[in-house]
């Protein structure tokens, strides 16, 4: 009997450890639980800023263009005239376009050129070349003539032609000065005015222009191209207001450095090209997909769209919202360029766009 009792007892003190034993563990369980439910939003939150840091680090274009997909269908067919045709962006434009079922007018000065890259043309039967030199006003004007001539109008007309320069304001040439305007901001005035009539009686119409970051802010040793490019994005926007009610569109492209030969071909104060390298424009972002991006915002109809890498990247907002961080990140000290003329610059934000 007593050995019965003992052996109860003994079940008794089991079963009550392991009751007490369930109520730790359900005590821990809920407590735990309580935790993770207000750790839950904390770590939500930091996992959606470790998203948006790592989106941000890999972003090559602005917030809206990244969520725009390209409409193939958008230049089937349309007649789409690329000035500056013969290298860089405007030549990967002309390939890309052509792959879309484009008909495309090339234009740049040199004539070869232009037939060898009609010749890599996915559809080469369905593009015409028109040399043109942008710098004579007088054969611009002629050239839109022509243009609109060869496939009975324009639909899209892509201002890609430009020419950068290195040199700071008081030891630019007058003449220099005169050239960068007349090729980046005048000419695409006259190409725009001349073929605007034909897209507003058509009923259809969309001038593109490949600008720069550099027309968001200036930078030092720019003053002539960001000068053109400032003035160029100011009349783009204006005439938006006066077309956007007639179905013509205008789509401003602000690339940042780009890999082309656009520093080899700046311009020095002189007037002669510079034929040096960039390592920033070396570094830059590949052609096909600043180009991508291009066609992708047209496509899209998007008003205004920043394409580039970071850093260069976040220069823009910074221009936009907060202007005075911008100009102190970008701050050089002064320096005159007949004592330094090859001075590479720390903060040097290069153009984008050569004819």
């Amino acid at each position: 009997m007593f050995w019965s009792m003992g052996l109860l007892s003994c079940v008794i003190a089991c079963v009550c450890g392991l009751l007490e034993l369930l109520f730790f563990l359900l005590r821990v369980l809920v407590l735990s639980f309580i935790v993770i439910l207000l750790l839950l939003p904390v770590l939500v939150l930091l996992y959606l800023l470790y998203k948006l840091v790592v989106f941000v680090i890999r972003a090559d274009a602005d917030l809206t263009l990244l969520f725009k997909t390209l409409k193939p269908h958008y230049f089937d067919n349309k007649v789409v005239w690329v000035t500056g045709a013969s290298s860089g962006i405007g030549e990967e434009l002309c390939y890309q376009l052509s792959r879309l079922g484009a008909r495309i007018i090339l234009s740049a000065r040199s004539e070869d050129k232009l037939k060898v890259v009609r010749e890599g043309l996915e559809k080469p039967n369905q593009a015409k070349i028109l040399p043109v030199d942008l710098s004579d006003p007088s054969a611009t004007r002629e050239a839109t003539e022509k243009a609109k001539a060869l496939f009975g109008g324009i639909d899209i007309l892509i201002n890609n032609a430009g020419v950068s320069a290195r040199s700071n304001f008081i030891d630019m040439q007058e003449p220099t000065h005169r050239h960068i305007m007349e090729v980046d901001l005048f000419a695409p005035w006259i190409l725009t005015h001349d073929v605007l009539p034909g897209m507003l009686s058509s009923g259809f119409g969309h001038v593109i222009n490949i600008l720069s970051i550099a027309g968001k802010f200036g930078t030092n040793s720019r003053t002539s191209y960001t000068t053109a490019k400032f003035g160029l994005m100011g009349m783009m926007d204006s005439l938006r207001w006066e077309v956007m009610d007639r179905n013509v569109h205008i789509t401003n492209v602000c690339p940042g450095p780009v890999r082309t030969c656009m520093a080899e071909n700046a311009l020095l104060s002189d007037g002669s090209t510079s034929k040096k390298k960039n390592p920033l424009i070396e570094g830059g972002m590949r052609v096909q997909r600043c180009v991508e991006l291009t066609l992708i915002a047209a496509s899209n109809q998007l008003n205004e769209v920043w394409i580039s890498k970071q850093p260069y990247l976040l220069l823009p907002y910074l221009a936009q919202y907060a202007p005075s961080l911008c100009k102190y990140l970008l701050r050089q000290p002064p320096t005159s360029a007949r004592e330094r003329p090859e001075r590479e610059l720390k903060y040097q934000l290069p153009d984008i766009v050569v004819v």
